[in-house]
């Protein structure tokens, strides 16, 4: 995974040993890390409730006003994060053809992608099993629709890919189910106006809060290859090697460790590398995608411009998605009396341990 000098502290909450950690935030912002089947994903928290709209956008289509406390993880969900997924619900031969889209053999496809669907090991016969080339495993998922987002956080959320946040059962596109969404442990896709106040607002800025790049707070605002996987960084630098196996996609959290690039909440990736799904409708029947992506221009990086959308079927390699969650989530403060429980009980455990041999 990355390699990031971070402290972490983890805590055993309740029968299940449900497990979350707080790592140590970038400035003015707060992470919390939590485990749904077996996948870690790390949030950071989006507070400042109540910030008025982006007033600065054209035509007047304000967006980023949010009335409430929310999370978004951190990075973009990772290959390796899907082939633990597609090994959790995809394997059975005789599933449905539904189930078995979850994996495109476009995923397998150098430079983009390396998820390799075989014939499980055991039972050749009935099981597919999903393998993944080690260099792959933190670069963001491509090739999934709004629909097999949607299915990983159902799946996410309570284990099942057609229940939970969305009905799947619908013959419709869904959208979330507000009531759903708010229950504890609830995994959703943001929506646009949580995308872009994760991504441009600042409570700290004046002058309207937002910035138009997500980096803006780090490097006075403009577009600079230093800050994000766009063209510039390929048709400069790696133009001549395309097609001969160059990584088209960073892996998540790159730019992070190589210029301090986050968000003024400490969010990675909002601009470059790939679009990503939201919750949010364009038209009918298209759905808002946010960020710009590894082949977009300096131009598309921007707050007004990094705003595209696609029908929910479409699976092409420069779409990815994070997720988000709206339900309540411990703070650091209830990690820390967590913590502070446990260690007391471990010292106790221990000296009562101890105490026969002394």
């Amino acid at each position: 995974m990355r390699t990031t000098n971070r402290l972490t502290k983890t805590a055993l909450v309740g029968a299940a040993a449900f497990a979350m950690a707080l790592t140590p935030p970038a400035e003015g912002a707060t992470y919390v890390t939590e485990n749904y089947q077996g996948i870690e994903l790390e949030f950071a928290l989006i507070g400042d409730v109540g910030n008025l709209d982006d007033t600065i956008l054209s035509g007047g289509d304000y967006r980023g006003a949010v009335d409430y406390e929310y999370y978004i993880s951190k990075y973009a969900v990772t290959q390796g994060q899907w082939a633990a997924f597609l090994n959790a619900v995809a394997t059975d031969k005789s599933a449905s053809a539904d189930i078995l889209a979850l994996y495109n053999g476009n995923m397998n496809s150098q430079g983009y992608g390396h998820i390799r669907r075989t014939n499980d090991l055991f039972d050749p016969a009935n099981k597919w099993m999903y393998v993944f080339q080690s260099d792959y495993e933190d670069r963001p998922v491509v090739h999934v629709s709004l629909t097999d987002a949607q299915r990983f956080c159902n799946w996410l959320t309570t284990g099942n890919t057609e229940s939970g946040v969305y009905d799947m059962t619908s013959s419709a596109t869904v959208l979330r189910d507000p009531v759903a969404s708010l229950q504890p442990g609830a995994v959703v896709l943001p929506t646009e106006n949580e995308w872009y106040k994760a991504a441009y607002y600042d409570p700290n800025k004046g002058a309207g809060g937002y910035y138009t790049y997500s980096f803006g707070h780090a490097n006075g605002d403009c577009a600079h290859m230093d800050f994000a996987n766009y063209d510039q960084v390929y048709h400069d630098m790696m133009a001549p090697d395309w097609g001969n196996g160059v990584y088209f996609l960073n892996e998540v959290g790159f730019y992070e460790n190589y210029s301090g690039s986050l968000s003024s909440y400490g969010v990675a990736d909002m601009t470059g590398n790939v679009w990503e799904w939201t919750d949010s409708q364009y038209n009918w029947y298209d759905r808002v995608v946010r960020g710009s992506a590894f082949h977009s221009d300096g131009l598309d990086l921007s707050a007004e411009f990094s705003r595209a959308h696609y029908a929910p079927s479409t699976e092409d390699n420069f779409i990815g998605f994070r997720v988000a969650s709206v339900a309540p989530i411990p703070e650091p403060s209830t990690y820390g009396m967590i913590g502070g429980a446990l260690v007391g009980l471990l010292c106790l455990v221990r000296r009562k341990r101890r105490a026969p041999a002394l």
